[in-house]
């Protein structure tokens, strides 16, 4: 956990790393507590739209089809495939390799993530590298929830990772870690004003508090 030495903004920084790239963004469509509708009213607006306008090429793989055809045929995206992370091999994507692949709070909703990160290794070029985000069991604010009874998972959550498990997970699958470290995501400041500040202040003293672990590897 000694390595966590930032606390960061998380589509920034995933944004900034997926700039003038070919990307693969498994889990595009995001949204995962919202209806269709919502999912289609809120796609400009998503991490997806941010990476398509920075990235030299992007493709992007989700599970939901129903999500996925209503935005191609509504033309919101030209870049979407219907399709199972844990089975990337079986896709045929155009291209076939990527310098980047981004995995944004995916992996936690997996049944064999290590599935997933076999494919991924399958799809990068040999200088590419993986994004990965995930809750962080080791954050302050879960450390406060279960403190005072009001621990929760998240919609389809069924694993949870903290900094050890993440890195030995991502290690047992051929992947090393080149830089971790803990993010938020924008909308807690506009969530949380002023509170948020203060405790943005603080860990970015103590990253490993953080919520969101965010680890960038390459194929060791």
């Amino acid at each position: 956990m000694n390595y966590l030495k930032k606390f960061v903004e998380r589509d920034s920084e995933i944004i900034e790393l997926c700039r003038g790239k070919s990307v693969l963004h498994l889990g595009c469509v995001g949204f995962t507590d919202c209806p269709v509708s919502e999912k289609i009213k809120m796609a400009k607006e998503s991490l997806h739209a941010a990476i398509t306008e920075v990235a030299e090429k992007c493709v992007g793989v989700d599970l939901d089809g129903g999500t996925v055809r209503q935005l191609t045929d509504h033309e919101v995206f030209d870049n979407l495939v219907e399709g199972d992370v844990e089975k990337l091999q079986a896709l045929d994507l155009s291209p076939q390799k990527f310098d980047l692949v981004v995995a944004g709070d995916i992996i936690e909703h997996l049944s064999n993530p290590g599935l997933m990160l076999d494919g991924i290794r399958e799809r990068l070029l040999p200088e590419g590298e993986l994004l990965v985000t995930t809750p962080n069991s080791f954050g302050i604010a879960s450390w406060i929830r279960v403190l005072t009874g009001r621990f929760t998972e998240g919609a389809q959550h069924v694993l949870c990772f903290n900094p050890i498990t993440l890195s030995q997970l991502l290690e047992r699958h051929g992947l090393e870690v080149t830089s971790a470290s803990t993010c938020y995501q924008s909308r807690a400041e506009q969530n949380y004003g002023k509170l948020f500040k203060i405790l943005r202040a603080i860990l970015r003293k103590f990253p490993k508090l953080g919520g969101t672990l965010l680890y960038v590897c390459r194929i060791k």
